[in-house]
C-alpha cells in the first residue's frame, strides 16, 4: 500500500472539486427545471449545453480521483474510499467532503429524475395535440411535397391549395 499522508490533502481537494461541480451541476439542473415548469424552451438549449459541460467537468474530477486513490494503493470508487476511511480513520476531511458529496450526488440525481418526468409530460401533451390536428386530416399529411397545404375532397381525391 503506498499510503502517504501526503497524498491525502490532495485527494481531499479533488473532493472538494468535485462537490462544487457537482453544486453547480445542481443549480443548473434547477434552473432546466425552472425553465421545463414554466416552459421557456428557448433557455432550454443553453441549459442543456452548459449541463452538459457541467456532466464532463464532474467526469474529470472522478477520474482525477479514481487516480489519486490508485496512487495510494486503493481501488476506485465507493470501495476504494471506504477501505481508506477504514484504514486512516483520522481522514475525517475526507469523509466529511466524501459525504457531502454523495449527498449533492444524490440531490442532483433527483432533480435530474423529476425533469425527466417533466419532459415526458411535455412531450406526451405536444403528442395530444399533434393527435388533434391530425384528427381533422385523415389522410394524415397536411401539406403536400411541395410544402402547399393540401386538402381532401370528398371522393378522396387531392386538391392543392396555393
Amino acid at each position: 500500500m503506498n499510503l502517504s499522508s501526503a497524498k491525502l490533502p490532495q485527494l481531499d481537494q479533488c473532493l472538494q472539486n468535485e462537490l462544487s461541480a457537482m453544486t453547480s451541476l445542481s443549480e443548473i439542473l434547477k434552473l432546466e427545471q425552472a425553465a421545463l415548469i414554466e416552459g421557456h424552451v428557448n433557455d432550454l438549449n443553453e441549459l442543456t449545453k452548459r449541463k452538459g459541460q457541467s456532466i464532463a467537468q464532474v467526469a474529470e474530477l472522478e477520474k482525477i480521483r479514481s487516480t489519486h486513490l490508485e496512487e495510494m494503493g486503493f481501488s476506485t470508487g465507493l470501495a476504494g474510499i471506504n477501505a481508506l476511511l477504514v484504514q486512516v480513520p483520522s481522514a475525517t476531511m475526507i469523509a466529511d467532503a466524501w459525504t457531502q458529496l454523495l449527498a449533492a450526488s444524490e440531490k442532483a440525481k433527483e432533480i435530474n429524475r423529476t425533469n425527466g418526468i417533466l419532459i415526458n409530460r411535455q412531450l406526451t401533451r405536444n403528442q395530444g395535440a399533434l393527435n388533434i390536428l391530425q384528427q381533422n386530416n385523415p389522410a394524415g399529411a397536411m401539406y403536400g411535397p411541395n410544402g402547399q397545404a393540401k386538402i381532401q375532397n370528398i371522393t378522396g381525391r387531392g386538391l392543392v391549395i396555393g
